[in-house]
C-alpha cells in the first residue's frame, strides 16, 4: 500500500494547547493537595479545609476527563482519524494503555513494600484508555451520546455488581473465578476485577468522565466561543448535579433515613439504592461523577483561555503539567519513602519531611520547567510515546521524517 499523501501544513495558532498541560497540572496539585495536605497553609484552617474539600475526588475525576481529551487530540482532534491513521492511532493508544497498566503496577509494588496508604491511579488510567479503543473514531456527537449512556448505566451497574458481590451472589463467584487466574491480581494486587469494580477508581463509574472528554476533544478548543460554550456547560452540569444530590438529601428527607451523606466518603453502602445520589469524594456515583465532570469542563476551559492570555506567567505549570505521569510517579515514589520514616526523625529529613507539601509542589515545577527548557518531554512521556511509535510505526510526511532525525531524544 503507497504511503498518503503528506499531512497538510498546520494552520497558524494550531499549534499545541498549553491550556491542556495547565489543566493537567491542576489535576496533579489537587492529588498532590490530598495526599500532602494543602501547600503552605494550616491543613486545619478553613482555608485549608477548603481547598482539600474542594480537590478530593475532584482531581481524579479531572484526570480522567483529560485522558479523553488527549485520546481525541491524538486521533485527530475535530478531524477524526480514518483507514491508515485510524488504525496506527489505535495501535498507538493500546500500547500506551499497556504501559501504564505496567508503570502502575511497578508503583504499586513500590507504595505497598514502603508501606503507604496511596492507591496508584495510573494503573487504572491504562486500563481506562484500552477500554476507549473502539470508540475512537465515534464524532463529537456520537461521543456525548456514547458519554451520556455510560453517566446513566455506569455507576448503577457498578452498584448492583458490588451488592452481588457483597451478598455471595453470582458477582462473588465471578470475581473468585477471575482472580485466581489473573496475572494483575495474583502479581500485583491490581487486576481486572480490582480495576473494573471493586478498586478505589472503577473503570464503571470514571469512564463515563473520559468518553466525554473524548467528546470535548473532538471540539475545535482554539475556538473562543467554544471554550465560552464549555465553560457554561461545565458549569451549570457541575450545578445541576450537585444540587440534584443535596435537594435529595435535605429537601427530600434522606438525611433522616440514611444519615448525613458527609459521614460516607468512598464507596456507599450497597443495602440502599438510594445511596446512589450522594455525591461525595470517590462514592462512584453518578452525581459525584457527571458533577465532577462538569467542573473539569470549566477547568478546560479557563485554563486554555489562561494558558493563551499568560503564557509566560503559566509556562512553570504548564511544563509540569506536560510531564504530568512523571510527577505523579515521583510522588507516589515520594510518599512510599515517607511510609518508612520514623514519626519523630529530625534533622534535614525531619524538616522535609514535614513540609512536603510545599517542597515537592515547589520542587516539581521548578524541576518540570528546566527539564522541559532543556531536554523537553519527561522521561516517563518520552518512554511511553516512543515506544507506542516504535510499536505501532505510521505514515510520516517527509518533513516529519526530517524533524525526526534532528529530534534529540526527549524532544516532543
Amino acid at each position: 500500500m503507497p504511503d498518503p499523501a503528506p499531512e497538510p501544513a498546520r494552520p497558524a495558532g494550531r499549534g499545541r494547547l498549553h491550556g491542556l498541560d495547565l489543566a493537567r497540572w491542576i489535576a496533579v496539585a489537587g492529588m498532590l493537595v490530598i495526599h500532602f495536605g494543602p501547600p503552605f497553609l494550616d491543613r486545619e484552617s478553613p482555608l485549608g479545609v477548603i481547598v482539600a474539600t474542594y480537590a478530593w475526588g475532584r482531581s481524579t475525576i479531572l484526570f480522567a476527563f483529560l485522558a479523553g481529551v488527549s485520546l481525541a487530540l491524538v486521533t485527530g482532534g475535530a478531524s477524526v482519524h480514518r483507514g491508515r491513521r485510524a488504525r496506527t492511532g489505535a495501535a498507538r493508544v493500546a500500547v500506551r494503555g499497556a504501559a501504564l497498566v505496567l508503570i502502575g503496577w511497578g508503583l504499586h509494588a513500590i507504595v505497598t513494600a514502603g508501606g503507604s496508604n496511596l492507591t496508584v491511579i495510573i494503573t487504572f488510567y491504562g486500563l481506562y484508555f484500552l477500554l476507549a479503543i473502539p470508540l475512537l473514531r465515534l464524532t463529537a456527537p456520537w461521543a456525548a451520546a456514547a458519554a451520556a449512556a455510560a453517566f446513566a448505566v455506569g455507576p448503577q451497574l457498578l452498584f448492583a455488581l458490588r451488592r452481588s458481590a457483597e451478598e455471595g451472589g453470582a458477582m462473588a463467584g465471578v470475581t473468585r473465578a477471575v482472580e485466581a487466574h489473573d496475572p494483575g491480581h495474583l502479581l500485583a494486587g491490581q487486576g481486572l476485577m480490582e480495576l473494573t469494580v471493586h478498586g478505589y477508581y472503577p473503570a464503571l463509574a470514571y469512564l463515563p468522565a473520559v468518553l466525554a472528554g473524548l467528546a470535548v476533544g473532538r471540539l475545535d478548543l482554539h475556538s473562543p466561543l467554544v471554550r465560552a460554550r464549555l465553560a457554561a456547560f461545565g458549569m451549570v452540569l457541575a450545578f445541576v448535579s450537585y444540587r440534584t444530590s443535596w435537594h435529595a438529601w435535605y429537601n427530600y428527607g434522606l438525611i433522616g433515613e440514611l444519615g448525613a451523606r458527609e459521614e460516607v466518603v468512598g464507596s456507599v453502602p450497597t443495602g440502599d439504592a438510594r445511596w446512589l445520589l450522594t455525591d461525595m469524594p470517590h462514592s462512584a456515583t453518578t452525581p459525584e461523577v457527571l458533577g465532577g465532570t462538569g467542573v473539569a469542563i470549566a477547568v478546560l476551559a479557563a485554563c486554555l483561555g489562561l494558558a493563551d492570555r499568560f503564557p509566560r506567567l503559566t509556562a512553570p505549570f504548564t511544563a509540569a503539567g506536560s510531564m504530568a505521569l512523571t510527577v505523579y510517579a515521583a510522588h507516589a515514589v515520594v510518599m512510599a519513602w515517607q511510609a518508612t520514616l520514623p514519626e519523630d526523625i529530625g534533622g534535614l529529613i525531619g524538616l522535609v519531611n514535614r513540609e512536603m507539601s510545599e517542597v515537592y509542589l515547589v520542587g516539581s515545577v521548578a524541576i518540570a520547567l528546566l527539564w522541559r527548557r532543556t531536554l523537553g518531554r519527561g522521561p516517563l512521556e518520552a518512554g511511553v510515546s516512543e515506544l507506542a511509535k516504535a510499536s505501532a510505526p505510521g505514515p510520516r510526511s517527509p518533513a516529519h521524517a526530517r524533524r525526526a532525525r534532528r529530534r534529540r531524544p526527549f524532544r516532543r
